[in-house]
């Protein structure tokens, strides 16, 4: 009889515990935003990948997330999407950690321009993972493609827009990410390459202990130093309205014309409104798609090499009224 009471509470001692793990799993698996699949219905044997994001929640990131689900239902494929917030890069490290880990058949992510970032896709390269940047790119590692605008493009583009606006003088204050990356690099280098043609045009930038501050007060520190700016050009995505509230707010003149390198909901209402004057037009949709499309196809081995980057469409959007500049 005892032993059978002993057998009796060892079992369901071990079917509580079982339980128990489960609902743990799936509880960190809820909190580490592992589990946004697809609505397709993919057997057992259905190849699983991975989308990470440095902005996970964020208009960019929504916009890719829809067209890499759409694509992955298209293939059958099962897919996650993970990422961090706030840019938190330490954490999007240990999710590329993590993915390597569970051996995933295939990485999708936005790039981050460190050494550290680097040799993790270069890890996963070596262990037969695919990897593939979208929006930023790691050039420097092992990644199969990058997939989205060509930055030093934008910057010519937003270059000879914005010099047409200034009719090819004034001083322009530029806004940076509080993190400088590969991207802002990119894109100054296309300004300049435009704006060195104009010597009557200048850029500008927050001081050493303000560039690494948030767009207002980058703005306020500009304004600070060169009260006579004409035009603020933004990087961060979403920013605009930051820039026009602190130019605004220095001045009874006619406010700065700002000018931005994204086309967000934010951004196209204050291009609406008079308040920006130019922003640049992504296609953050297609590049979820096609960089889905492109993993298919390597995972299929399918019309290798791939490229060694794949550009999607830039052009910018002025604001009602403004001045066409020549591409």
């Amino acid at each position: 009889m005892k032993k059978l009471l002993f057998v009796t509470v060892f079992a369901g001692s071990l079917a509580a515990l079982a339980v128990t793990l489960y609902l743990m799993l799936t509880i960190y698996r809820g909190d580490m935003d592992l589990s946004d699949g697809t609505g397709a219905a993919p057997n057992e044997h259905s190849e699983r990948i991975v989308v990470i994001s440095q902005e996970q929640g964020s208009y960019v990131m929504n916009e890719m997330q829809k067209g890499a689900r759409d694509a992955a239902a298209v293939h059958g494929m099962m897919i996650d999407f993970w990422g961090v917030y706030r840019s938190n890069v330490e954490e999007l490290l240990k999710q590329v950690d993590i993915a390597i880990a569970s051996k995933v058949d295939g990485i999708i992510i936005e790039g981050v321009d460190r050494p550290d970032f680097a040799r993790l896709v270069n890890k996963a390269t070596e262990k037969g993972i695919p990897v593939i940047t979208i929006n930023s790119d790691v050039p420097g590692s092992l990644r199969k493609t990058y997939i989205g605008s060509d930055h030093y493009r934008e910057g010519i583009l937003m270059g000879h827009h914005l010099a047409a606006q200034l009719k090819g003088e004034g001083i322009v204050g530029v806004v940076m990410n509080a993190d400088t990356s590969d991207t802002d690099q990119l894109r100054l280098r296309g300004l300049r390459e435009v704006l060195n043609a104009y010597a009557g045009i200048r850029l500008v930038f927050a001081s050493e202990n303000a560039a690494k501050l948030q767009a207002g007060m980058q703005t306020d520190d500009i304004l600070n130093h060169y009260p006579g700016v004409k035009a603020f050009i933004g990087l961060p995505a979403d920013s605009g309205k930051s820039i026009v509230e602190a130019a605004d707010s220095r001045s009874k003149r006619r406010a700065s014309e700002v000018f931005m390198f994204d086309d967000s909901p934010q951004t196209e209402s204050l291009l609406r409104a008079g308040l920006v004057q130019a922003g640049l037009s992504q296609h953050y949709e297609e590049m979820g798609k096609m960089s889905v499309d492109l993993l298919r196809r390597w995972l299929d081995n399918d019309r290798l090499p791939l490229d060694a980057s794949y550009f999607t469409p830039i052009s910018v959007v002025a604001a009602p009224g403004a001045k066409e500049a020549a591409p």
